[in-house]
């Protein structure tokens, strides 16, 4: 009962004993100094986008992949191997047919709306610094976008 009590309590120096409030959690470890975790940005949190909203949010940083690609292509650097030339044209054609979709009504025509740019999120991934790098990060909004 005496091990029981020491790993539980801790011992002030009068004798008393006082609950060992966070020992071993991260906010037991943090610092006065430390202020807690903000929470999410709660901006939309109150009200759910329509499905126009929300496509508009993924058409606007779909068009930013599109733009940060072309540019990477154009660019002195750019190496025509196979890897990049599918890269290249996954990003068009996805684009491309979210540029052909409708707006969407439904919460149906929005999952067609992630589905067209699905191969967008799931070719690009970290890879080197430069380009590709800012090409991701804009992929990374991307995915964000489509939530």
């Amino acid at each position: 009962m005496e091990q029981q009590s020491r790993l539980t309590n801790r011992r002030r120096l009068d004798g008393q004993c006082r609950p060992d409030h966070g020992a071993g959690t991260i906010a037991g470890m943090r610092d006065a100094d430390t202020p807690p975790q903000e929470p999410a940005d709660r901006r939309y949190a109150d009200t759910a986008p329509t499905p126009q909203e929300h496509a508009a949010r993924i058409r606007a940083a779909a068009a930013e992949v599109r733009e940060r690609v072309q540019d990477w292509r154009h660019a002195p650097g750019w190496q025509e191997t196979p890897t990049n030339a599918l890269r290249y044209a996954v990003t068009a054609d996805a684009v491309a047919a979210l540029s052909a979709l409708p707006k969407p009504e439904t919460l149906e025509d929005l999952a067609a709306t992630v589905d067209a740019v699905r191969p967008v999120l799931a070719e690009w991934r970290p890879s080197r610094p430069g380009p590709e790098q800012q090409i991701f990060a804009a992929v990374e909004r991307l995915r964000q976008a489509c939530g």
